[in-house]
């Protein structure tokens, strides 16, 4: 009754102050969002000097007053025993989900404040909490096939679903289709393996689950190695005697296995590595085609590469070929050239014993500049029997000769020969002298041969060259 008798004069009173300027009123937080289980706290902001303060519920229903005296609460209805109010606050303990929805509170001030009375109301929103959240992918997931992730959850209202990969979001593209707890990729790639994430959440929780998918692909097309790679001129792979190693590769998950054929028939790869074939020494009768066969268990798919192998007694590379081809060239050139100084060495050779010769021959011709004609007068003198060569100057140091006093030699102007033109008779033709009649040239010797001998006899001088 006494909640009652408050409310009526609430009334009364406020029929006063409608023609006055509302109370402004505002909340802390709107809308108020909480989880089932929790406390709902909405909290007032309004002017201080007040009168009275009162709140419903939803449904309209009183749940209570706050006057400077205290706080009357109601009892009975649906927040029983869970309402608390205080100054500026309603506070709702174990909210539940049908808790949820519009509390109004009117606020009553002071006469002298010179405001009227003022309601607003502030919405309540209540949310189950995410828990139970699971990620499952399937065990097998083939290259080129549909492959679905699933997202589940045992409790939570208002659910959102956030799909990650690697720890960044994954966005919806042609091959990928996101629809809340379901994940499609089709057709699937080598490149979806990863680490998958979906995150479960409402406004007042969220969960997280991981899981890992793994996608199997293969095998791709071989590809064939030999080691040591050769490349023979005029064909050829491999060197009769040498060690040769024929490598087999292929991009499979799982890894794919290996078998290898011959024309046809199976050969023994490697014990430890079936992808690989040796041979020690390699011989002739192991030229052919060899076949690599790749193969994957779980995707169940084959694929096969086939090389072949000549087997040559000797293998020339390009490089050496040219190196060959280079030396063949140069030592062609070689030749040439000392062909062609043989040549010249030759015919200097016979010009010069053509040009002896002739001075042999012809031993009254006139030489022809200075050098020469002191050059034949003294051979000339070494070729007459009974008379010695002449005896070359004495050798001193260089120091000695140049501390020596100098003397200049007047200069002696070279005399014109006096040739006298006498008719040509038999006895020059047949190549004999006249009696008397000695040869121009032959009458210069003697004059040339005196000059010397003065040169070198000549006491302090120096000959002149």
């Amino acid at each position: 009754m006494g909640a009652v008798v408050v409310l009526a004069v609430l009334a009364v009173l406020s029929s006063i102050v409608l023609s006055l300027d509302p109370v402004p009123i505002q909340f802390q937080t709107a809308p108020v969002l909480v989880q089932t289980g929790g406390q709902a706290v909405i909290t007032v902001v309004t002017i201080s000097n007040v009168l009275s303060i009162s709140w419903t519920s939803p449904g309209g229903a009183a749940l209570g007053v706050w006057v400077p005296a205290g706080a009357v609460v109601s009892s009975g209805g649906q927040f029983n025993g869970r309402v608390n109010i205080t100054a500026t606050q309603l506070q709702i303990s174990s909210v539940q989900l049908m808790d949820a929805g519009n509390f109004t509170v009117t606020v009553v001030p002071s006469g002298a404040t010179g405001l009227g009375q003022n309601s607003r109301s502030v919405e309540v929103r209540v949310y189950d909490a995410v828990n139970g959240v699971n990620l499952f992918v399937p065990s097998v997931a083939l290259e080129g096939g549909n492959i679905s992730l699933t997202c589940t959850w045992t409790q939570g209202t208002q659910i959102s679903v956030i799909w990650g990969k690697g720890g960044a979001t994954i966005t919806p593209n042609s091959r990928v289709t996101v629809s809340g707890g379901s994940l499609m990729i089709n057709p699937g790639n080598r490149s979806d393996t990863g680490v998958y994430s979906c995150t479960v959440g409402n406004p007042v929780s969220a969960k997280t689950a991981t899981a890992s998918l793994t996608v199997y692909y293969g095998p791709d097309s071989p590809t064939l190695q030999l080691d040591p790679q050769v490349n023979c001129v005029g064909g050829g792979q491999a060197e009769v005697g040498k060690m040769v190693k024929v490598t087999c590769q292929s991009a499979s998950l799982p890894p794919a296995l290996f078998s290898w054929q011959k024309n046809g028939q199976s050969v023994t790869a490697d014990p430890l590595n079936g992808s690989v074939i040796t041979f020690q020494s390699i011989s002739y009768s192991q030229s052919g085609e060899y076949v690599c066969v790749a193969s994957n268990a779980i995707t169940t798919k084959t694929a096969q590469q086939v090389i072949s192998l000549t087997v040559v007694g000797t293998c020339l590379s390009p490089g050496a070929v040219a190196g060959i081809v280079i030396g063949c060239v140069l030592a062609i050139i070689l030749i040439i050239i000392a062909i062609i100084l043989l040549l010249h060495w030759r015919k200097k050779k016979h010009r010069l014993r053509q040009d002896t010769r002739k001075s042999k021959s012809n031993g009254n011709l006139q030489p022809r500049n200075r050098n020469e004609q002191t050059r034949a007068v003294l051979a000339r003198q070494v070729q007459q029997p009974g008379r010695r060569p002449p005896t070359p100057p004495p050798v001193i140091p260089l120091a000695q000769f140049q501390a020596l006093p100098q003397q200049r030699l007047p200069e002696s102007r070279p005399r014109q020969p006096q040739v006298t033109r006498r008719p040509v008779t038999h006895a020059h033709l047949n190549g004999h002298q006249l009696p008397g009649h000695a040869h121009p040239s032959m009458q210069r010797l003697p004059q040339t041969q005196r000059h010397l001998t003065k040169q070198r006899q000549a006491p302090g001088g120096r000959p002149r060259l």
